[in-house]
């Protein structure tokens, strides 16, 4: 009755999630919150860039290579979004089985507490 008590107190409320979603919904769930944080945080940086490069740095604006720039932001982009997309997938599914094994672990618990009662 401790154990269950104790998890009920400390752990359940975090481990709701596996409880409420499929693991492959929660995981897509969670990689979309990254790829749109992925995506703000990369717009902010090539804000960054273009300023630096402009501003800062005075390059010609006439003669500057804007279809490279283009091109290498793009697939910068891409193979930032299929790593981050991988990582997320891995620690979030990871994540979701130990959780549920937790709340599979709490559940046996509460009937082995029914059968003794």
């Amino acid at each position: 009755m401790t154990q269950a008590a104790g998890y009920e107190s400390a752990d359940l409320r975090r481990d709701s999630f596996a409880k409420r979603y499929y693991k492959k919904d929660y995981v897509g769930i969670e990689k979309l919150k990254s790829k749109i944080w992925l995506t703000v945080f990369y717009a902010a940086y090539l804000v960054y860039y273009a300023v630096d490069e402009f501003y800062v740095k005075g390059v010609d604006l006439l003669h500057y290579d804007y279809t490279g720039f283009v091109i290498n932001a793009l697939v910068g982009y891409l193979i930032l979004l299929m790593v981050v997309s991988g990582i997320t997938a891995v620690v979030h599914g990871n994540r979701y089985d130990k959780a549920k094994k937790r709340i599979d672990q709490y559940y046996d618990l509460l009937e082995q507490i029914n059968e003794i009662e």
